[in-house]
């Protein structure tokens, strides 16, 4: 029997409950007998609930795993007929949580997309094989505990036939070689790396080396490949062309090639040879002795995109302490990272991460320094120029932004490097030889401190030892040693421990002291000092500076030099600014990157974010407050690493700027006031998604570190939010808050402030309102009773429990604060009301069950029709109240495939439809679009369509036998976890049972030449595979986790729900609508709610943040109008251009009920996706073209009046605009509270 067999078979009784289809009576007399269980409060034996969740889990994962075997092993067929869906990021790996590697990361961008990616091994999930609904899971190796040994590779299949129609550079690096010393020969050349995949899907390696042969000789390349998924080296595949000359080195693993007469080795992959290989990695060897090592480690040529997970795989198992005898140091481990830099460079934001993880959890010593042997000096001074060095040039030109950002930081947690390592191991000998002091056998003064700190400096020096000697040159001036200990932990946070810990090598002692007191040292001293601080320094602005000053303009040093003279002036702030500005054409875009500059410009922009935070206010005018935040946002945009920040910079700088340059606007209106407020939220929502991103970025990176490390989890589970709030984008935060209020109020805006927009579900049933602090609820679970918290007061770092819902405060919000982040994170409500009126309504709501709406600027809290079955974290039986009279219209069961709009009709399609038949047959409608003086010179339009009907799922899903036995073991699955109560485990089993659908459901034969005709008629350009992707897609979502739980709450049974899919060319709207014909804020019929967004609609009816163009327009000639706000949205939908696409719309039979708003549950698909774009609002015509908006606004006004006229009753409509062009695209009853 197989696995889902046996599943299935201990889940029978849950599956007749399921799939039987009894009588109304019958499912009637279940309902009853499930809220009795409920109220005689059954219990469960614990032994019969493990076994029925075991068996539960035991159907799930077999379901995944047959899944997951069948698109892999078909995936070259699944390419040509269902489109991969896109890879998504490793979700923050949980502690103690093992799972499968999660999948590949996508190619680096070029001109065409490069081949289909061959299928990896079986263990490894391709992209194809995971479903977009679900990231993938992350990888054992991310536990503490130490990973297997990889597999062998397994044998790839050649990919598709189609190939990049343009030459693809994979590679392009000069590696420096310095080599000499004693006897050898000096040597100071290099060597091109060079990697190219051609059109045909080959790839060419070229190495070029410089200089290497000063002296004549031989040269070769001492080298192996490392195929994907493993680090072992092995001899290179069958069928690579490989130079004349190239031979196994005798291990069975490497490979010896010489460089020819030219200097080149050239070695070729054709198509179809080497995919699985990753990397080429080896040695320069001369004359078969000398071991020519470049600086940046051994020559690594990756050979397709590095995965991060694999660089990430490689630092965190050097942090494994189960792995080492002796653990590891500081040299070590920037060696590590020195490996790894040109692999992260490639990698996209995950590898940079993965850098910057591990250089920031060993600055803030959670990872150990001391351990692991000792190194010399010059060694140390090299590793830290090199890694310095090849971090600031990546944070200038890795490709992604965020990349680039996390580089950055990175660089600010190390040392510069450089200067001569040896000059500190012989200075201190000098020092003590020059003073008399003991040192080993030699007889002189016994100082403990000096021969410790001598050992020290010997065997692993560090950047501890400058602020050693500042607190040592301390006590020569005091001559109290209790003095160096103060200094140590005052200015460094360096205690006795601290320092008994820094052992060297084989001296156990670390430093202890006591010293003498001998002030004829200080001047030694000093001069020791600055040697510590050429290899170690540059972290400040002052050292930075006196590194940095000989590679800059004479201007520029002295303005910086007069801003360090003056740092504590009013005016130094805005000066950094503009200082940095001018710095990064030095760094950024001048030729070279020198790594002082970068120090420097670090230094600059944290004291920058000091000042900000520690200004006062109090003082300061509006206009000021404005002027420091457009200063604030400037300095985060100086490296260009922020996308959606600089055009909201742009939107900024014309709001703040003069009258001319803004249409006219006069400061401090009302109109001038909506429109900075749409700024400020477009830089909120900005900073925010830049933030999010950074802190995802960093605490994926540091779970795996830090717990092969074993550093405390408390820590690491805030590592993320610690990063951000040591980010200068704080100082853009402190500015919002100071100035927001004052901007609202001259706009006059609603006092809502809207931080998180939470779950879609709490506009179900959000949970039972408390009024209590979240400070006195932390560590509860309400999971199984949720709750919506009515705080009057938030500290900031609060954590939400589970079971909260939303968080609702009378106080403000800082927007990166810790709970700010960890709601954004959890998809959880926070919001504030600071207006006294509308939060005391809010608390005379107190132990209500209440939904939760946005509409606009608004909260709309309102009591619940839905008990609390309907939110997402609680199973279990429903507890809540049925609606009475919830009528669903059955099934006509249509016996064509596809119908005209002509034959819409109840029980043969739902609402949706009809109601655009209705309104594409109006004549009211067309004589409004002929007669109006409104839409003179445009048109207005209801778009074809066709329809699936109620029925062709289950139609099809009769047909496919071995589908239709999974379905109903996934439906059963969901079913009996509900029952058992584990919310999570039922929203696994959802996921299944999509991904079942989506991705097994096969295509009906005489569906295909129906689907053929209806593409034909909508432009030809879509794939018959592409639709059938999309409706099976719009099928699958009658199960996703808000649907369900609708039906479950309101007394729907499964078999009720019907589900028609509406086919329509996708209009390329330039701008979209959505209206209310009654108000839904106020209820008042006689005025028209609507919203406007840039672009398709998905922003409006998707949940996205930020404002759309929001108005009120009254049933009057002329419908005068007011604007509620302007638009603030960062991200438009757009239709892909030149391309003519089809979306596939949900028309449900449970929609628009009397009593019951089910609009929005299901879901609609384009089958061509559309493109994301940061919106420019610097130039938006709905913001500056005042003109224009309000001609929009009356042309909507006027048209919801004529389509509520035809409908007979309120209208929820939505359409676009294209040009002059109006379009309806959906039209339906408003339901009204």
């Amino acid at each position: 029997m197989s696995a889902s067999m046996a599943a299935r078979a201990a889940l029978v009784p849950a599956a007749s409950r399921v799939a039987s289809k009894s009588g109304k009576k019958q499912r009637a007399a279940a309902r009853a007998a499930r809220a009795a269980r409920a109220h005689r409060g059954l219990v469960v034996r614990a032994g019969e609930l493990d076994d029925e969740l075991a068996a539960i889990n035991a159907a799930i994962e077999a379901l995944k795993a047959e899944n997951d075997a069948m698109l892999a092993s078909s995936l070259d067929s699944v390419a040509t007929v269902v489109e991969t869906p896109p890879p998504t990021a490793a979700p923050t790996p949980p502690p103690q949580a093992a799972a499968p590697p999660p999948a590949a990361p996508p190619a680096p961008e070029a001109a065409v997309p490069p081949p289909a990616a061959p299928p990896a091994p079986a263990e490894v999930p391709t992209p194809a094989a995971v479903p977009a609904e679900a990231a993938p899971a992350s990888p054992e190796w991310m536990n503490p505990t130490p990973a297997a040994a990889p597999a062998a590779p397994i044998a790839r299949v050649a990919p598709p036939a189609a190939a990049p129609a343009s030459e693809t550079i994979r590679f392009d690096e000069y590696a420096k070689v310095d080599f000499g010393g004693h006897d050898r020969v000096e040597t100071h050349g290099g060597v091109h790396m060079l990697a190219v995949e051609h059109p045909d899907g080959s790839k060419t390696v070229t190495l070029t080396q410089n200089d290497l042969l000063p002296a004549g000789g031989s040269l070769e390349w001492h080298w192996a490949c490392v195929m994907e998924g493993s680090d072992e080296w092995c001899l290179p595949p069958t069928g690579a062309v490989l130079p004349g000359g190239t031979n196994d080195s005798g291990d069975g693993k490497a490979s010896r090639t010489p460089f020819g007469g030219d200097g080149k080795i050239v070695m070729q992959f054709p198509r179809g040879v080497g995919d699985d290989v990753a990397r080429l990695v080896g040695i320069i060897v001369r004359n078969n002795s000398d071991w020519l090592h470049a600086d940046v480690g051994d020559l690594t040529i990756p050979l397709m995109t590095p995965n991060s997970n694999g660089i990430l795989k490689a630092l965190s198992s050097g942090e494994n302490k189960k792995n080492q005898e002796h653990g590891t140091n500081l040299y070590n481990r920037f060696c590590r990272i020195n490996d790894k830099l040109s692999e992260s460079q490639q990698a996209g934001p995950q590898g940079a991460a993965a850098i910057f993880a591990t250089l920031r959890l060993s600055a803030v010593r959670q990872l150990p320094w001391y351990a692991g042997g000792n190194y010399q000096g010059k060694d140390m001074a090299h590793m830290q120029e090199m890694v310095a060095s090849r971090v600031a040039e990546a944070s200038k030109s890795a490709e992604s932004g965020m990349a680039r950002q996390l580089f950055r930081i990175a660089l600010s947690t190390l040392p510069r490097g450089g200067g001569n390592g040896d000059d500190i191991r012989l200075g201190i000998l000098q020092i003590m030889r020059e003073n008399g002091i003991k040192e080993g056998h030699r007889p002189g003064i016994e100082d403990a401190f000096i021969q410790q700190w001598h050992q020290k400096l010997h065997s692993n020096t560090t950047v501890d030892d400058i602020y050693i000697c500042e607190a040592y040159l301390h006590f020569l001036h005091t001559g109290a040693w209790d003095d160096f200990w103060t200094y140590l932990w005052d200015n460094h946070g360096l205690t006795k421990d601290d320092l008994a810990e820094m052992k060297a090598g084989w001296r156990t002692e670390g430093i202890h002291g006591p010293a003498e007191h001998l002030p004829h040292m200080i001047d030694p001293m000093k001069h020791f000092l600055w040697i510590l601080k050429i290899t170690h320094g540059g972290g400040s602005m002052d050292s930075a500076m006196d590194f940095a000053h000989g590679v800059l303009p004479e201007d520029l040093q002295y303005e910086i030099r007069d801003m360090l003279d003056n740092r504590d002036a009013p005016w130094v702030p805005n000066k950094i600014v503009e200082l940095r500005e001018r710095l990064a054409g030095v760094w950024k875009y001048g030729p070279d990157c020198n790594r002082d500059v970068v120090l420097l410009d670090i230094a600059m922009e944290k004291f920058y974010r000091q000042r900000i935070e520690a200004m006062n206010t109090a003082g300061m005018t509006a206009d000021d407050k404005l002027g420091a935040l457009e200063a604030a946002v400037r300095n985060v945009c100086i490296g260009g690493d922020f996308d959606r920040m600089q055009m909201a910079l742009e939107f900024l700088r014309k709001a703040n700027g003069p009258a001319e340059a803004s249409g006219g606007l006069v400061r401090w209106s009302a109109d001038w006031g909506k429109a900075m407020d749409a700024a400020l939220d477009n830089v909120a929502l900005a900073m925010e998604h830049h933030m999010d991103e950074l802190c995802s970025c960093a605490q994926r990176a540091a779970y795996p570190i830090g717990l092969n490390a074993e550093i405390d989890f408390t820590y690491l589970d805030n590592f993320g939010e610690e990063v951000v709030r040591g980010h200068s984008m704080f100082a853009v935060s402190k500015m919002i808050g100071e100035v927001r209020d004052e901007i609202r109020a001259a706009a006059g805006r609603s006092p809502w402030l809207i931080v998180s927009n939470g779950s879609p579900e709490i506009s179900l049933h959000a949970g039972v309102v408390q009024v209590v602090p979240l400070a006195d609820i932390q560590g509860q679970d309400y999971s199984s009773n949720p709750i919506v918290a009515l705080t009057a007061k938030l500290g900031g770092l609060e954590d939400i429990p589970p079971g909260v819902t939303a968080v609702i405060t009378a106080s403000p919000v800082d927007l990166l604060s810790h709970i700010a982040i960890r709601a954004r994170q959890m998809k959880v409500l926070l919001a504030a009301m600071p207006d006294p009126g509308g939060w005391a309504e809010l608390m005379s709501m107190s132990g209500e069950g209440v939904k939760i709406d946005i509409v606009g600027e608004e909260v709309i809290v309102k009591k619940s029709e839905l008990g609390p079955a309907a939110s997402a974290t609680v199973a279990g039986p429903p507890t809540g109240q049925y609606i009475e009279g919830l009528t669903i219209t059955p099934s006509a069961n249509c016996p064509v495939w596809l119908v005209e709009p002509k034959d819409y009709a109840d029980g043969i399609v739902g609402g949706k439809s009809k109601s655009l038949s209705n309104l594409g047959f109006s004549t009211t409608l067309s004589t409004y679009a002929m007669m109006s003086e409104t839409m003179r010179g445009g048109d207005l339009t209801v778009p074809t369509s066709n329809a699936l009907p109620f029925g062709s799922f289950e139609k099809t899903l009769r047909a496919d036998e071995d589908t239709l036995e999974k379905v109903a073991v996934a439906t059963a699955a969901v079913a009996a976890a509900d029952d058992a109560g584990d919310a999570d485990l039922r929203r696994d089993a959802l996921d299944v049972l999509r991904d079942i659908i989506v991705y097994r459901l096969k295509m009906p034969a005489d569906l295909k030449p129906v689907l053929e005709q209806a593409i034909a008629s909508y432009g030809g350009m879509a794939t018959v595979e592409g639709v059938w992707r999309a409706i099976k897609k719009v099928w699958a979502s009658k199960w996703n986790e808000r649907a369900y739980l609708s039906r479950k709450a309101c007394g729907v049974e499964e078999e009720e729900l019907c589900m028609a899919t509406l086919l329509m060319e996708l209009v390329p709207a330039e701008y979209s609508f959505v209206l209310h014909t009654a108000n839904p804020v106020t209820g008042n019929q006689n005025e028209v709610y609507g919203e406007i967004c840039v672009g398709l609609g998905e922003a409006l009816v998707g949940n996205e943040p930020g404002n759309a163009l929001s108005f009120t327009a009254q049933k009057v000639k002329g419908f005068p109008h007011d604007v509620r706000s302007l638009p603030s949205k960062p991200i438009a939908h757009v239709a892909k251009a030149n391309t003519r696409t089809i979306i596939a719309r949900s028309d449900s039979n449970g929609e628009d009920l009397e009593g019951f708003a089910g609009a929005g549950l299901y879901d609609s698909v384009v089958v061509d996706e559309p493109e994301l774009k940061p919106v420019a609002y610097a130039d938006e015509p709905l913001i500056w073209d005042a003109e224009k908006r309000s001609s929009i606004i009356r042309k909507l006004a006027e048209l919801a009046v004529a389509i509520e006229v035809e409908m007979k009753s309120p209208q929820d409509i939505e359409g676009c605009i294209v040009g002059e062009n109006f379009y309806i695209l959906q039209s339906r009853p408003q339901v009204l509270h």
